[in-house]
């Protein structure tokens, strides 16, 4: 017996393989390739979209020699992001309006008017007027009931009639408890938008002056490396004439050709640089087609900080609007929860409505039904004192303001995290500050001792001393030195703004920086020097 039964199991689970063997497989659709762009943007070519405000250019004098302080009123007048959280800002405040705009009572009218038209159908006599009209039959004995009106025995019933239907409702919420909890959002929403209003302010201020930092840097490289081209220049032209005169040989001539060529690469980074950093400067002044903007100044030191840096520190932490931002949020949050449990506070409104049909009449009907005794008027009104709650909602409204309150929570930790954030803002750039001062006046000594060195060097080569592995160490230190003093000076710039931006205060000018620092790069030309040795040579 329990050989037949597994059998039977046995010869079951093979017919089942069998069949899921012999069974279609599902068909698995392709998917049809997407379309390219062109046929995407064909769908909607035709619809209008309208266009973006056009904006004068600057006038090319004025991009010609531009100044910091001006670039950084023209990005604060022009440029559209600043000018797009100034309108979110008054849109804030439209909002808010919104907000107070519910203590007034509000006030609706509908009307309607038409025609309306009635078809009615029964399976007896008299359905239309309501009377059975056998009983006609006891009055009149037994005689026709012919002179009666036809419409006791009509079975259907067809009329129109004008009627317009007039509502006019006047309603006040005296008492609403989320009213008050919605218009201080309102307030701290607008407080938030301010804030978004003048960081933007601020941010773009301070990326146009790094960006105008970074041009002026850009043409300090290339000022400079013209004239470290010009000196490989001079030099290779002085190691082929010694060459020629035999005391040089076609080694020294290729460590020439090696270093002009290294200062032409440089020259020409920085050539792409400087057209970088114009895009940049005009993206930023919103006049993105200008080609020639040039600084009214040369690359020198901005001045020098002279706050503490606790004065610092406490001026910041009063200035910077991103702490603000996330206390309003918090301050949001906190309001929202309660505008979430007001649903179970009871909400007071006074309702008035006034209802006011008119008839004119019904044109299809016949007699009795005529048009002039159709016409009526039916006034309605209503003035009462309604009081809503809702007392059980499953818990949703006290989940809602739980979740406000743990993001008002948040909020508040994101407030004291950007209160870290800013302190550690300052003390960087206030050492980039301070420490970039003497940087870059060891840079400018560099730069000056660097120089003369080439050109003792130079000199002594001229007259059969040293080798040219000499000179071109010089160059080599002297390019060097140049870069170093144009990256260093271009950084405490930078720092200088940096530190502006984050603590609202400002830098000083310093003269005697200026004086100390002076203006080595002017120093790097060896034009008459060369020149001169180069003629010495020949001779």
């Amino acid at each position: 017996m329990s050989f037949l039964n597994c059998s039977r199991s046995s010869f079951a689970l093979s017919l089942i393989s069998l069949l899921a063997a012999l069974a279609p497989l599902p068909v698995v659709a392709e998917e049809p390739e997407p379309p390219d762009a062109l046929q995407i943007e064909a769908v909607s070519l035709s619809w209008p979209v309208g266009e973006a405000p056009p904006v004068p250019p600057i006038p090319p004098v004025t991009l010609q020699r531009l100044d910091m302080d001006t670039a950084v009123q023209l990005a604060q007048e022009r440029n559209p992001v600043i000018q797009e959280k100034y309108q979110a800002f008054r849109a804030s405040q439209d909002d808010l309006g919104s907000d107070y705009a519910t203590w007034w009572p509000t006030v609706s009218l509908d009307f309607n008017f038409g025609n309306y038209n009635q078809n009615s159908y029964y399976n007896y006599a008299g359905a239309n007027s309501g009377v059975d009209t056998s009983i006609y039959k006891d009055y009149t004995d037994g005689a026709s009931v012919s002179g009666l009106p036809s419409y006791l025995f009509a079975r259907n019933y067809t009329s129109s009639y004008l009627q317009g239907v007039q509502t006019l409702d006047v309603n006040w919420k005296l008492y609403d408890p989320a009213r008050g909890p919605q218009i201080w959002k309102g307030k701290y929403q607008v407080k938030e938008a301010g804030s978004d209003y003048i960081i933007s302010r601020r941010d773009y201020s301070l990326m146009t002056r790094q960006a105008y930092v970074k041009l002026q840097r850009t043409l300090a490289s290339i000022v400079t490396g013209r004239q470290l081209v010009e000196n490989d220049r001079l030099l290779l032209q002085l190691a082929d004439s010694r060459k020629r005169l035999g005391v040089a040989s076609q080694l020294d001539v290729a460590k020439q050709i090696t270093v002009l060529r290294t200062d032409e690469v440089n020259l020409v980074n920085a050539k792409r640089d400087s057209l970088v950093a114009q895009a940049q400067l005009a993206q930023l002044l919103n006049d993105p087609r200008s080609m020639e903007i040039k600084p009214s100044e040369a690359l020198s030191p901005l001045g020098s900080w002279s706050s503490s840096l606790q004065e610092t520190i406490d001026s910041a932490l009063e200035y910077r609007q991103v702490i603000v931002k996330n206390l309003s949020r918090m301050k949001q949050n906190e309001l929202q929860a309660e505008i979430d449990l007001a649903i179970y506070r009871p909400t007071i409104e006074l309702v008035n409505s006034l209802y006011w049909t008119k008839n004119l009449g019904y044109p299809n009907s016949g007699e009795p039904y005529i048009v002039d005794t159709g016409r009526s008027d039916l006034w309605n009104s209503e003035s009462v004192l309604q009081i809503k709650l809702t007392g059980f909602d499953g818990g949703r409204a006290r989940m809602d303001a739980a979740a406000a309150r743990k993001r008002a929570a948040a909020a508040q930790l994101a407030a004291r995290q950007s209160t870290n954030s800013v302190i550690e803002e300052v003390r960087e750039y206030f050492a980039q500050s301070t420490d970039g001062r003497e940087a870059v006046l060891v840079a400018s000594g560099r730069v000056q001792a660097a120089s003369s060195a080439l050109k003792l060097q130079s000199q002594r080569f001229n007259a059969g001393y040293g080798t040219i592995t000499d000179v071109v160490q010089s160059q080599q230190d002297l390019t060097e030195a140049v870069s170093s003093y144009i990256e260093q000076l271009a950084d405490y710039n930078l720092a200088l703004v940096n530190l502006a931006r984050a603590s609202g205060l400002s830098y000083q000018d310093d003269p005697d920086l200026l004086a100390q620092v002076g203006d080595p790069l002017s120093a790097v030309g060896l034009s008459s020097v060369l020149q001169r040795a180069q003629s010495d040579s020949e001779n």
